[in-house]
């Protein structure tokens, strides 16, 4: 008698919407939710306040759909972004956890594609991020990139590895199978920088996501900075070159304006005025979990980020927290100098190439 081995269940994404004051944009979020080809996910929309009347329009509309995976959290106070989104993800369990700006749409593969790269047969990350097209209100196309994702364009970023979704599961399971000819790569914690596109391009491993979101920040806007930055931290970053959504500049983004040219955008002046703030908060959470992120990368780590992060925002360097951590890193290249310099006199080598 033949039998068929019991299969693996495919996980839950959960979906978070987070909006304020977005209701001539947001039923265009919920429905590009609802046209997901991934059909096993669950999805908050956090109304943050609003004070256009958002929350009773949102009601109406699901009320209208009547799709039992939807719900409503309306908060009673505007808390930002941040208190959104740590609203949404703890109304949920899911072990994928993805992030949708109320004025932004996915495409209808975004989920499928998404997790497909999470479940690789190669390397693990604690977020994936996508490619987006650039539209403005009314959803004319600007442009057909986010300039900085960091995906490979001219030529290949040796920092990534490419990776390649495995054929086994989309033969065990055809309905996360997704076949796509545009590359994904995974960076690892040690890369350095943002390599992503805005929040709506994003998918976060619950258990990589939940030690940021529980972290008391400063910062009331750059959620994405802060969640991305930090969570990149455990497990590294998987990069989807393939466009999967349509992000939306309006000219009332928090963090860009409608000014652009090809792909790029600027950040907008008040985001531009916060991010000293964002900056330290990084160096509050590296500071604090500095043993946990030594213990999973090494304990070379933490000094090697805060030493490139001092070195983007300078005056981050006289705070007293981090000159242990920059000493650190100083003696242990002086040591390796040594270490190389005599290696070579034992081996005949030349002693004054450089270490």
């Amino acid at each position: 008698m033949h039998h068929t081995p019991p299969r693996f269940e495919l996980p839950r994404v959960g979906v978070v919407i987070t909006s304020h004051n977005y209701r001539n944009y947001i039923e265009d979020a919920i429905r590009s939710v609802l046209a997901q080809t991934y059909e096993k996910w669950d999805c908050v929309i956090v109304d943050d306040a609003s004070t256009d009347g958002s929350a009773d329009h949102i009601r109406r509309l699901l009320e209208a759909i009547g799709d039992p995976r939807f719900s409503l959290l309306v908060r009673s106070q505007n808390g930002g972004q941040l208190e959104s989104f740590r609203d949404g993800f703890a109304a949920g369990d899911a072990p994928f956890v993805a992030f949708l700006d109320s004025d932004d749409i996915w495409l209808p593969n975004f989920l499928v594609a998404h997790l497909a790269a999470h479940l690789n047969a190669t390397r693990p990350a604690s977020l994936s991020s996508s490619d987006v097209f650039l539209v403005d209100r009314d959803r004319t196309l600007l442009a057909g990139t986010y300039i900085q994702l960091r995906k490979p364009r001219s030529k290949p970023d040796t920092s990534g590895a490419a990776i390649t979704p495995g054929r086994q599961l989309g033969e065990m399971a055809p309905e996360i199978a997704y076949a796509s000819d545009h590359p994904i790569t995974h960076f690892r914690p040690g890369a350095y920088g943002w390599m992503w596109a805005p929040t709506s391009s994003m998918v976060f491993r619950r258990g990589a996501l939940e030690p940021v979101l529980a972290f008391p920040f400063k910062a009331r806007i750059g959620t994405d900075y802060l969640a991305a930055t930090c969570a990149h931290l455990e497990a590294g970053s998987l990069i989807l070159s393939e466009c999967l959504g349509l992000y939306r500049l309006h000219g009332a983004n928090a963090s860009t304006n409608i000014t652009y040219a090809g792909g790029h955008v600027q950040q907008s002046p008040v985001y531009r005025a916060q991010e000293m703030t964002m900056a330290a908060d990084v160096v509050d959470y590296v500071v604090a979990n500095a043993e946990r992120l030594s213990v999973v990368n090494g304990q070379d780590f933490v000094p090697g980020f805060l030493s490139q992060h001092v070195r983007r925002f300078g005056s981050l360097g006289d705070d007293p927290r981090v000159m242990p951590f920059l000493d650190r890193r100083s003696r242990l290249r002086r040591r390796r100098k040594r270490f190389v310099r005599a290696l070579r006199r034992l081996f005949g080598g030349p002693e004054n190439r450089r270490a």
